[in-house]
């Protein structure tokens, strides 16, 4: 999905991927200069390593639009994404389903938080570092 917005943007994409936290950093070295920005999917070796992510972006001034606010807080630039308290309230009203109505999860259809639910987190220190102004995002 991230790819067909970029592609419909007028933007091009490129994959680079890490197989352990061990590659994050020469990675993100070697999109320095090939990349105008890093899209990264929530994925928990990215985010485990997204300090490492952030300091070399950083430091290429390369802005890191993130999958979750966790990320962001860990160094990435924002990220307009789930409200996880949401989600668990959407997961808890499920489980009730479950256990009070005798709801089979089977034939339950599965559920999305709406994008009105979603929330907006930015990083004013990274956009700081970056020489970002964000101001009009807030």
């Amino acid at each position: 999905m991230a790819r067909e917005a970029i592609e419909a943007a007028g933007m091009t994409s490129k994959d680079y991927t890490v197989s352990s936290s061990n590659e994050i950093q020469t990675v993100v070295q070697a999109m320095a200069g090939k990349v105008d920005a890093i899209y990264a999917p929530t994925d928990n070796t990215i985010a485990a390593g997204m300090s490492t992510v952030a300091m070399v972006a950083n430091k290429n001034n390369l802005p890191v639009i993130c999958g979750e606010a966790g990320m962001v807080e860990s160094g990435g630039l924002a990220t307009y994404g789930i409200d996880y308290y949401q989600l668990g309230y959407m997961t808890g009203q499920q489980a009730v389903k479950i256990l009070t109505e005798g709801a089979s999860p089977a034939d339950m259809p599965i559920e999305y938080l709406p994008a009105e639910k979603c929330e907006l987190t930015v990083n004013q220190e990274t956009a700081d570092t970056l020489g970002i102004d964000v101001s009009a995002l807030k």
